[in-house]
């Protein structure tokens, strides 16, 4: 079993992906945007190919699963969909929260500062729901920097957003590990040339995606020696 402690020396800055890797929040994803699609006259069951489209944009999810809905009307989804996951997070009972958190992540993060290595969230999430996300779930403190698919011209499975990550923090990918869960996340870290880990304590096991590339697998964050 790998030793995080032993893993990160000599590291200078670890690049965290949000949902799956830090917290399990498909779930909810999944819950808002049904609630939206049947306002919208639309009934799809989002839970049942929850793992055919983990690591995805909801864009590409919804194109999938409603190719009846024209883009503008995907966008307004979406954008109703953040609306409801929001207000689902505030009325998240706090004794729940602690069912999507992944082990063992608190104390690891404050280990990673307390040893003074950058921490960030690069998620293909929206901007919004990055930030709501680590509110809710107390993360927010730990992480130096945010990044949603706002940020960068191109998202996951491009490196882009993972180099402008280590640009913003002024670090180099030799020296920069990534945690992951998800093949288009794994793509991502691979191409911008960090360690990458996949964390599996959420895993998608009944997904038709494959996983390519150089990766280790972790189950969570517990084992610090």
């Amino acid at each position: 079993m790998t030793d995080l402690k032993t893993l990160v020396q000599g590291i200078d800055a670890i690049l965290f992906d949000m949902d799956g890797t830090l917290v399990n929040t498909e779930p909810l994803h999944a819950k808002a945007a049904v609630i939206i699609l049947e306002e919208m006259g639309v009934k799809v069951d989002l839970m049942a190919c929850i793992d055919q489209f983990y690591g995805m944009t909801d864009h590409i999810v919804l194109k999938t699963v409603c190719p009846q809905l024209t883009d503008a009307e995907i966008d307004k989804a979406i954008e109703q969909k953040n609306f409801q996951l929001i207000k689902l997070f505030k009325n998240l009972p706090e004794e729940e929260k602690e069912k999507y958190i992944t082990p063992g992540l608190f104390p690891f993060l404050q280990y990673l500062n307390n040893q003074k290595i950058k921490c960030a969230v690069v998620s293909a999430s929206e901007d919004i729901i990055v930030l709501e996300t680590l509110r809710c779930f107390g993360i927010e403190k730990f992480v130096e920097l945010q990044m949603g698919r706002n940020q960068t011209e191109l998202t996951k499975p491009h490196p882009h957003p993972y180099l402008e990550a280590m640009t913003r923090l002024n670090v180099d990918s030799s020296k920069t590990i990534i945690f992951e869960d998800s093949p288009t996340g794994i793509k991502s870290g691979n191409a911008a040339k960090a360690q990458v880990y996949r964390i599996t304590a959420f895993a998608h096991h009944g997904s038709s995606q494959t996983i390519e590339g150089d990766y280790t697998e972790l189950l969570d964050f517990k084992n610090l020696g």
